[in-house]
């Protein structure tokens, strides 16, 4: 037993032969200097928390402040119930309404052209715009009249010829009933002897050949009648052709229809034009309309009130000056446009002032709406959660309910119940509600009332924004 207990295990060998690595030693810590430590700190919180008590309790108290309200500054505009009218605004352009593109009514050239004829001039009703070369027009009217003439003349002679056959055939009647007469005569002398049966037979072709000779002269007269109508049909052909000769010799001259600025040019001197060729664009410098577009909310209440012959104001906005124009609406869109999301509406600008504008121009319309009684006006500042409005009362903030109707440019058409001249806040105020001690810029500031024991309110009592604003107030000093 020994002996084995001698001899190293194989484990015992094989640890032997791998280096064994140093393990380092651990401190040992006595539980007396862990207890040492414990108390130390202890006791110099307790140090520190002793004196900071003491220094604390010998402090002197502070002197006892009272707490001030704190008055707000705020602006306000007297009342008064009225009617009103507001002014919509819009935007629109300046169109013409009486444009028209002057063409050439023959075919030529261009020998004559008005002097001041430029893009923007302006030109009197009558001025010669152009000249077209008349050389070939005169001719034609002068062939026409000659062909007239000689229709005329044809006629004449037809006429006299008509006359002519007119009164041979009266003659030629006479003499039948006179042949016819002698042979009743003659066939009665046969009767008695005194006459042959020749002769009789000779009476008889007397009739029968002054027949023959009646039945020519109506024929005549009925060729004669035609040949006349035929040279009267000839007269009107040719005096249309003498109307139209006239009317191209003067269509050779291009004249101003009525007072105009030229839109447009494209003629010069020697230049060869067509029939139907724009020569020159116009428009009437009393006839601009502005056009612009009206809500369907919009259009529907002006509608209902009366849009046509409805006044409006132009403003051309310009420097140094605006440039300002009168006018009446004229008329509305035939349908409402889905682009613009409403109805095209054009306005006549009044004759005196639309020469100082031009098509195309981009203008501001001032159209007065619907007419609102009892109202009264307002900025947008004096308005609290679209439904408010406050007045001043002993020094106080007063709420009334106010219902907007209408908006004209920066102002507010408001109903309320507040009474005439009452002065309503117009200064915006975070802190606003009932009781909020306030006074009027430029006025002494009034003493609030307070009450027994109730601090810094008044009467009425002060909200709480108020109190705050009024302890930070304190505490700050």
């Amino acid at each position: 037993m020994d002996r084995h207990l001698d001899q190293p295990s194989a484990t015992d060998q094989a640890s032997a032969t791998t280096p064994q690595k140093s393990v380092p030693k651990r401190r040992r810590v006595s539980i007396f200097a862990i207890f040492f430590r414990i108390v130390l700190a202890i006791a110099i919180l307790g140090g520190a928390g002793f004196f900071a008590f003491q220094m604390v309790s010998s402090r002197p108290e502070p002197p006892e402040r009272q707490a001030r309200e704190r008055t707000f500054t705020v602006r306000t505009v007297e009342v008064t119930a009225q009617t009103a009218q507001p002014h919509l605004t819009y935007f629109g352009e300046i169109v013409a309404a009486g444009a028209l593109d002057v063409r050439a009514q023959v075919a030529g050239e261009i020998v004559e052209i008005h002097p001041d004829l430029a893009v923007g001039n302006a030109i009197a009703k009558g001025d010669l715009i152009a000249r077209i070369d008349d050389f070939t027009y005169r001719g034609a009217l002068t062939e026409a009249k000659a062909s007239l003439a000689e229709a005329e003349l044809a006629a004449t002679e037809a006429r006299e010829r008509l006359q002519l056959e007119q009164d041979n055939l009266s003659f030629a009647r006479e003499q039948l009933e006179l042949s016819k007469t002698d042979l009743e005569r003659a066939k009665t002398l046969l009767q008695s002897g005194a006459l042959t049966q020749k002769n009789v037979d000779d009476r008889e072709l007397l009739v029968s050949q002054r027949a023959q000779a009646l039945k020519q002269r109506e024929a005549n007269i009925a060729i004669q009648q035609a040949q006349l109508d035929r040279q009267l049909a000839s007269i009107d052909r040719f005096e249309w052709q003498v109307e139209r000769a006239e009317r191209n010799l003067a269509n050779t001259e291009i004249r101003a229809p009525f007072d105009a600025v030229v839109n447009t040019d494209s003629i010069a001197l020697g230049k060869i034009v067509n029939a139907n060729e724009v020569l020159v664009g116009l428009y009437r410098q009393d006839q601009l309309d502005v056009r612009f577009t009206m809500s369907d909310r919009q259009y529907g209440q002006i509608f209902a009130d009366g849009l046509v012959g409805r006044p409006i104001e132009v403003i051309w906005e310009v420097e140094p000056q605006n440039l300002t124009a009168t006018g009446a609406i004229s008329r509305a869109g035939a349908q409402i446009d889905a682009a613009k999301g409403g109805v095209e509406v054009y306005a006549r600008l009044d004759d005196a002032q639309a020469a100082t504008f031009r098509p195309g121009t981009f203008v501001k319309i001032l159209v007065p709406g619907r007419a609102y009684e009892s109202v009264i006006r307002l900025p947008e500042t004096a308005i609290y959660d679209n439904r408010l409005i406050y007045t001043i009362e002993d020094g106080r903030m007063v709420p009334h309910d106010a219902e907007i109707v209408a908006r004209d440019g920066a102002q507010l058409l408001v109903r309320s119940d507040v009474v005439d001249g009452a002065n309503v806040i117009t200064t915006r105020l975070a802190q606003a509600g009932e009781g909020l001690a306030v006074t009027v810029e430029g006025e002494a500031p009034p003493i609030p009332r307070r009450g027994n024991g109730e601090g810094n309110r008044g009467e009425r009592g002060a909200p709480p924004q108020a109190e705050e604003a009024a302890s930070s107030e304190g505490d700050g000093a």
